[in-house]
């Protein structure tokens, strides 16, 4: 089918359009219609026309459609609303009666286009005031003068449409395609498209029909180039006009060089030339910098989708020849070189790409990385080429790949440095890509033994203590910590991944606090290190700061580190690993704050960057199944869990133990609570050691697990038999959360109760607290306290409702609180600040009634105050 026959039904055609997610707009035109009307301008595609369409759908309005080819005929855009016996004299007076008196609104599309007696009707209109005027027009074009004296003669408002922001663009977006849009997928449309609608909705049509725009987990991913259709160049190119050939090789050589410094671009396009491509709005030169850049995104998509293979070859020569020429400074330069020089054929000297591999690795942008250091191989750069790609490919989770790149370096003769870098990407590659920790460890210590120099032996060790901590061998990593130690002074490097080792360590011991503590040292070592900033190490060291913190029960520390890793991902060219890692992190925050629907939405749009079964999608998939769980979305936890089976490749214990974790709550989704009960059990004795065997004897492996697994037994009801163990944790795991936790296992009375959700709440574990109302408004009900529990129950409705779609067991049950109409009525009146009298007085009602009233509300809600109430009504409403 089609694009053109395909669109004529498909929905982004009704909603790819400005007037969605621009409903102040729509409001303001609206109003501005209920007076005389207004003049609606903006740039080009930005949807005036659209906008002014939905604001006068309404009987009786006369449309004039203003053209280039009725510009020179007077009356020539609203002949079509004319008698056709024009009068000998007065013309303007006929069409104005002849109009106002059959139509109630003039709507006066693109009036910039209007012939001058077109344009002084409409003026006349607005003027006479007898119809409602709307007027469009396109900014930074020279309107008719009465067109232009409408606003400046202050006869109608001017509103100027700006382009879509980001918000808006998303929002469009999700409605069209009916369904979830990955942020950086929804950000780099609205980039492309400059904000502009019309842009917008070409592009994704395109991306749709060109198969780079699809769905995937349920979420919408772009990938790829965006295909330049026929119809979306023949857009840009009539917003282009007439070029001349000499204005046209400019524009190509910025579409393919921008940003360009101008002091390069003059070597190349005379500088008249880029004058005039300024004047018109074609080009435009950046101040103090002198970048040169197009004016819109789309100016280069389309240009570079116009050259040849041959002609593209020739302007990317150039493009390397006069940066070169003008002496290249940065890193981006040099990598731009090379990239240039690789594309157009004339990259010969492998040292140059293998300096654009390592720039491009370290801003994470590992397509280019992986091309750059192909080619730096392919032309003879050996090892020097081979590792950085290998690290590349390894990092890009193509490891398959980078096995046979390093099988392809075995044997080479490297110094000590080097042999260090190989070897750790070695052992990263077996451990993160196919799960072989031993042999990944086996290699570092191997390693270790051929060097003589410090800081590589340091290093070699600092990765092999991340494997070991990473696999539960907690004392193991501790002792390689000391021989690190042993052996000499530490750089900063090492330092600072050491230090991040030591942080998962004291976490594992419970010493939250501490945990976050040195976390927090960590990060600021490396921002005061001299070296480039280490991503890698970054992204491990705030891993380690969020789990601390959850475990400290301070979710907006968690927040804060999650915030960091998660920027580490989107900052380096979208590093998938550090995205879908820290997606889980903060979706684990959001889950604990009882958020469970944004919780998989994040997870969801993680999964879209996974590729074959890897880690990387265990956190992920073990957060995203735990949120369907407390959902209670049984179908969709099952989707996952087999997704799971289909892509976790098993490794790390903090991936076993969520999934550990979230057993539990499956089995609760599916009915069985006391399976559910045993689950929790289960992981709280695998923390204690049976699931790797390592601690010493009688020692808790990691206190925080069992503290978690064991609190979820309290929350499905059976707290008795863990309230001396929680007891116990809750002297050995720091921080604000073990204690309440612990007292959640201790609590015998509905006040104690009652008293521990206040504190959950305080913590900002809104589920949990829900729950915990609940289970006392139950004790309150087996006391007979009526009035209690209603208060209680309440309470833990007006929490759980803060908390979305969850639904646990300890939920199952609450009542909406109940009002008739009449008491919904006064208790909305009372909860906005009304007296008594007031209501009465409004209600023409007595003031004993609205008393009587209000005591009745109290009774059935258990609130006691008008703060409580209008909290209550809110949630109501």
């Amino acid at each position: 089918m089609g694009l053109l026959k395909r669109a004529a039904y498909h929905p982004l055609v009704r909603a790819l359009w400005p007037f969605a997610g621009r409903t102040s707009e729509l409001a303001s035109v609206a109003a501005a219609l209920r007076s005389k009307g207004a003049v609606l301008a903006g740039p080009a595609g930005v949807g005036k026309s659209r906008l002014a369409a939905e604001a006068v759908r309404e009987p009786g309005v006369a449309v004039v459609r203003a053209t280039v080819a009725a510009s020179g005929i007077p009356l020539g855009a609203v002949a079509h609303l004319l008698p056709p016996d024009a009068p000998g004299h007065n013309v303007l007076r006929w069409a104005a009666d002849a109009i106002a008196t059959r139509h109630r609104t003039l709507l006066a599309d693109d009036a910039h286009l209007l012939d001058p007696v077109s344009a002084a009707l409409v003026h006349h209109l607005a003027a006479d005031g007898r119809i409602k005027v709307l007027v469009t027009l396109r900014s930074g074009e020279r309107a008719p003068d009465a067109v232009t004296a409408l606003w400046k003669d202050g006869l109608l408002p001017r509103l100027d449409l700006a382009p879509l922001t980001l918000g808006e663009a998303a929002e469009i977006l999700a409605g069209a395609l009916g369904g979830q849009v990955e942020p950086a997928t929804a950000k780099r449309l609205w980039q492309v498209s400059g904000g502009n609608a019309l842009f917008l909705r070409e592009l994704v049509l395109a991306g749709e029909s060109g198969g780079t725009l699809a769905e995937q987990h349920g979420v919408w991913r772009g990938q790829g180039e965006i295909p330049v259709t026929t119809r979306l160049r023949e857009l840009i190119e009539s917003r282009l006009g007439d070029v001349t050939t000499g204005e046209r090789a400019a524009l190509e050589l910025i579409a393919y060089g921008e940003p360009l410094p101008l002091a390069a671009l003059t070597r190349l396009v005379p500088e008249e030339t880029l004058r005039g491509l300024e004047d018109r709005q074609l080009a435009a030169v950046t101040t103090p910098d002198l970048v040169v850049r197009l004016a819109h995104p789309l100016h280069g998509e389309v240009i570079r989708a116009g050259c040849g293979a041959l002609r593209t070859r020739e302007v990317l020569r150039g493009l390397a020849g006069a940066l070169e020429s003008a002496g290249p400074r940065t890193p981006e330069d040099l990598l731009r070189v090379a990239v240039w020089r690789l594309d157009s054929g004339t990259a010969a000297d492998p040292a140059p790409l293998v300096r654009a591999c390592h720039i491009a690795r370290t801003v994470r942008d590992l397509e280019l990385a992986a091309r750059l250091g192909r080619a730096a191989l392919a032309a003879g750069g050996g090892v020097a080429a081979g590792i950085p790609l290998a690290n590349v490919l390894s990092y890009a989770d193509r490891y398959g790949e980078a096995q046979e790149v390093l099988a392809g370096l075995a044997g080479a003769p490297m110094d000590d440095q080097t042999l260090a870098e190989y070897e750790v990407v070695r052992a990263l590659n077996l451990f993160w890509g196919f799960g072989r920790a031993q042999e990944a460890r086996a290699v570092l210590t191997d390693a270790r033994e051929l060097m003589s120099e410090v800081e590589p032996r340091q290093g070699v060790l600092t990765v092999r203590s991340s494997i070991e901590h990473a696999t539960g061998l907690f004392g193991v990593a501790r002792a390689t910590l000391d021989e690190i130690r042993a052996i000499g002074p530490c750089g900063s490097r090492v330092t600072a991944g050491v230090v991040g080792v030591e942080a998962y360590l004291l976490l594992g011991r419970g010493l939250a606090r501490q945990a976050m503590a040195t976390a927090d040292e960590a990060l600021a070592l490396i921002g005061r290190g001299p070296e480039q900033e280490l991503p890698s190490i970054t992204a491990a060291v705030a891993g380690a700061g969020a789990a601390a913190s959850v475990l400290a029960g301070d979710l907006a520390a968690a927040e804060r580190f999650a915030g960091i890793g998660y920027r580490i991902g989107e900052d380096y060219a979208g590093w998938d690993r550090a995205l879908v890692a820290f997606a889980a992190r903060r979706a684990q925050v959001l889950r604990l704050r009882g958020q469970v629907a944004e919780a998989v939405r994040l997870c969801r749009q993680a999964l879209v960057r996974l590729r074959g079964r890897t880690m990387q999608a265990g956190m992920c998939l073990a957060e995203l199944v735990h949120a369907y769980a407390l959902a209670g979305d049984v179908a969709a936890m099952q989707g996952a869990l087999r997704l799971a089976d289909e892509l976790v490749l098993p490794g790390p214990h903090e991936t076993e133990f969520a999934f550990l974790l979230a057993r539990p709550w499956t089995l609760a989704a599916e009915g069985d609570v006391k399976g559910a009960v045993e689950a929790a059990l289960g992981a709280a004795r695998a923390a204690r050691g049976e699931l790797h065997g390592a601690g010493a004897e009688g020692a808790t492996v990691f206190p925080g697990y069992e503290l978690l697994a064991l609190h979820d037994v309290v929350r499905l009801g059976a707290g008795e038999r863990v309230a001396d163990r929680l007891g116990w944790l809750a002297q050995v795991v720091e921080g604000d959360l073990a204690p309440v936790l612990a007292r959640h296992a201790r609590a015998r009375t509905p006040a104690e109760l009652e008293q521990v959700s206040e504190a959950l709440e305080g913590l900002g574990l809104t589920l949990h607290a829900a729950e915990a109302a609940a289970q006392a408004a139950a004790g309150h009900h087996r006391d007979g306290l009526r009035r209690a529990e209603r208060a209680a129950e309440t309470r833990a409705w007006t929490l759980a409702r803060r908390c979305g779609t969850a639904r646990t067991p300890a939920l199952v049950g609450l009542a909406v609180p109940g009002l008739t109409a009449r008491q919904r009525q006064i208790a909305q009146l009372a909860a906005s600040g009304l007296s008594n009298p007031d209501i009465a007085e409004r209600l023409v009602l007595s003031r004993r009634t609205v008393a009587n009233t209000l005591v009745q509300v109290y009774e059935r809600t258990g609130v006691s105050s008008r703060a409580g109430l209008a909290r209550l009504m809110d949630l109501l409403e």
